[in-house]
């Protein structure tokens, strides 16, 4: 949702933890629920209250799902904007290359394809949505970056 829409600090219930469901009695309705709230379940929510519909999102623990367990490591490849105000070149038949070496079938092709084909645009839509990339880029090979950076490579096409 765009920071610049009304609903965007819309209000939001403080978590109610439920230790015996036969205790509490509840009736809402919406016309989405959104079970999971990492990355993909926020997105999902706020998408569909652009449109203007009705959202009940929940989720087990605090939220940020695996989105948070992985430290909030984005992909941002196959040319983004975050990539080229940093001077980096790649595209998404690069990226689809890389990542197919590295997932081997455990993801279809196809669906791997839409995912780089739509890096550049998923991208942009965080980005209008309020989340906050930076260009930093950290170039030495790592599983992790160092602080204050946020594009790094893990491959070894940077072993000299």
């Amino acid at each position: 949702m765009n920071p610049k829409n009304e609903k965007w600090f819309s209000d939001i219930e403080a978590p109610q933890i439920v230790n015996d469901p036969n205790l509490i009695s509840w009736n809402d309705e919406s016309d989405l629920v959104i079970v999971g709230l990492g990355g993909a379940g926020i997105a999902a929510a706020n998408e569909a209250l652009d449109q203007d519909h009705s959202v009940i999102a929940i989720d087990k623990t605090s939220g940020g799902g695996a989105t948070a367990r992985s430290g909030g490591i984005f992909y941002a490849g196959g040319g983004t904007p975050i990539q080229k105000e940093a001077g980096i070149e790649d595209t998404p038949d690069n990226m689809f290359n890389y990542l197919i070496q590295e997932t081997g079938n455990i993801v279809k092709k196809s669906t791997l394809r839409k995912f780089c084909k739509t890096s550049p645009e998923n991208t942009q839509w965080l980005m209008d949505n309020g989340v906050q990339f930076n260009s930093s880029y950290y170039e030495t090979k790592t599983s992790y970056p160092g602080a204050g950076y946020f594009l790094y490579h893990s491959d070894n096409s940077l072993v000299p």
